[in-house]
């Protein structure tokens, strides 16, 4: 049963979620299992009866790739027939218990497409397509189980907790051996403590009654593992700064601290792709700005690696990144316009829907349609070999001979010349904007040398916040400040491009309006007030592009 009481749906129709909590048990075949009344009562959760529920018999085949990949990341994907919950599900790990996903069983499934039992459905890979990528899924283990189950109950009747009696049989898809077992499941249920507190104290001392009568921890985690004769999913994954990069020895101490870092963003990547997949909010935005860190820290430190794979990951970064970029601008571009339509409502009593159509409603039709290519993309060979490169590059990039060793003396001369950079940037970016004049917005040239100050001015920030924080971090407060006034003049030259862009985009919409027989005086004010917007927006940027220098 959920910790939840109501599964949290993404799509009503096929795809609910929630959560599991539950410990496991090895029992002898004739073991019967003990009065659990009255435990729980030091949470304040007290089991007062049971009730036993019909035996059902359920059948389980477990999907992989032909290297495991999903085991190795301790997820179980399944078709399981019988039962309440049949259907096909994914477990992932969580921070408490394991998140379950759950479709039903003809998901995917149409008259004109039908689908063998053995073929996983597209919609159930996406969650997982990251880890999967275009290696094919076959069957791993097929698991039959006749499941007795008894409910503990409060004294409402609500369901605090679940022990299932499972005889099983499994067989390893891959081996062709067979294991039988019988096991005890307890899993929480709704009206659980609602605390892990008081969730692990209830299940200790269910704990304790099962093993006062003879059952004993089971040593697997899972039916799976067991099936295939392992205790656990997963594999302990090697850091950089032990891996042999290469094959040319142990990196420098300061290369080994940047794979590590740089394997944490990986892992961002990969955590982000099911909510980019699924368009969940503000997943586009993250993913785009983590594979932007990551093609960031790279080129400040590719002074430690052979060019050649360096540049081979930031260029498949980079392609990957501007289809983001497509989908990520049109998110702000819709947010903008709507917001500055109410804005324009409230403060004037002007509300006028051929602008709404027209700036919002049709420009997230063109996010839709830009998502749609961006999944596109992330479900083909192109990304799956992206993310391959990055997985051979954080498992040992090849390291030049002479790499510096020292971490903190490495990381503050990129910071150095990261901020010699950004600096020399805004120079030049001031130097366009006297030449061009006063228009800013119209003055391409100058927003060519903003944008280009903009980048060198998060580049920096990304180096500051890499040495500050997580594997890679190693220097301290002063770091921390550059970082923080990095980040504020980058804030200020964002908010200047986006108020001139869309300023921009208020006169081409303004054109076509007209041509269609509309009003243009919507965009005329919202034209100007972003024009506004990016005046004072580059006047905080003159602040921070000061206290910049300061903190250098």
């Amino acid at each position: 049963m959920s910790q939840n009481e109501s599964p949290t749906h993404t799509d009503p129709a096929t795809h609910s979620e929630q959560v599991e909590i539950e410990r496991k048990y090895s029992v002898g075949e004739e073991l019967p299992l003990p009065d659990l009344s009255g435990v729980g009562e030091a949470t304040g959760t007290r089991v007062e009866s049971a009730r036993a529920v019909e035996a059902v018999q359920l059948e389980a085949v477990y999907f992989d790739t032909a290297d495991g990949a999903l085991a190795r990341q301790r997820i179980a994907l399944r078709r399981r027939q019988g039962g309440h919950d049949e259907g096909w599900h994914i477990k992932l790990p969580a921070a408490e218990g394991r998140t379950e996903l759950q479709w039903p069983l003809d998901v995917g499934r149409h008259e004109d497409h039908p689908l063998a039992d053995d073929t996983v459905p597209r919609e159930v890979l996406a969650p997982v397509r990251v880890h999967v990528r275009d290696h094919p899924l076959t069957p791993l283990a097929r698991v039959s189980t006749t499941r007795r189950v008894t409910e503990l109950l409060d004294a409402s009747g609500a369901l605090v907790a679940e022990v299932a009696d499972d005889t099983v049989s499994a067989t390893d898809a891959r081996e062709g051996s067979v294991r039988l077992w019988r096991e005890w499941e307890v899993e929480l249920g709704p009206a659980a403590p609602g605390t892990p507190e008081g969730r692990s104290a209830l299940l200790d001392e269910v704990e304790a009654r099962l093993l006062a009568v003879g059952a004993t921890v089971s040593p697997s985690v899972s039916k799976l593992a067991q099936a295939i004769g392992r205790t656990g999913l997963g594999s302990p994954a090697a850091s950089a700064s032990s891996s042999t990069p290469g094959g040319k020895g142990s990196p420098s101490p300061a290369a080994a601290r940047v794979l590590d870092g740089v394997a944490e963003l990986v892992a961002q990547v990969v955590a982000l792709d099911p909510a980019v997949r699924a368009d969940r909010p503000d997943a586009v935005h993250q993913m785009r700005t983590t594979v932007r860190r990551l093609r960031n820290v790279l080129a400040t430190h590719r002074d430690l690696f052979d060019p050649e794979p360096v540049e081979q990951v930031r260029n498949a970064l980079s392609r990957f990144g501007a289809v983001l970029g497509e989908v990520r601008d049109l998110e702000v571009r819709a947010d903008w316009a709507a917001f500055a339509l109410d804005e324009l409502e409230t403060d004037r009593g002007v509300d006028d829907p051929d602008a709404r159509r027209r700036l919002v409603d049709d420009t997230r039709a063109e996010h839709d349609e830009a998502h749609a290519r961006l999944v596109t993309v992330m479900t083909g060979s192109v990304y799956y070999r992206l993310l391959d490169v990055l997985d051979s590059f954080t498992g040992g990039a090849p390291v030049v001979p002479d790499a510096p060793r020292q971490p903190k003396k490495e990381a503050r001369r990129t910071l150095r010349k990261a901020g010699k950079r950004a600096l020399a940037r805004s120079v030049k970016e001031r130097e366009a904007r006297r030449v061009l004049g006063p228009d800013i917005v119209a003055a391409a040239g100058a927003l060519g040398a903003l944008h280009d100050s903009r980048k060198a001015a998060r580049r920096l920030r990304h180096a500051a916040e890499f040495a500050t924080t997580g594997a890679a971090g190693v220097l301290g407060d002063h770091a921390e400040s550059v970082g923080d006034a990095a980040e504020d003049l980058q804030d200020a030259l964002g908010w200047h491009r986006d108020a001139s862009l869309f300023a921009e985009y208020m006169l081409l919409t303004a054109r076509r309006a007209e041509a269609a027989g509309e009003g243009s005086f919507t965009y005329g004010v919202l034209y100007q007030r972003s024009v506004d917007q990016a005046r004072r927006a580059l006047a905080l940027a003159e602040d921070a592009r000061r206290a910049l220098k300061s903190a250098l």
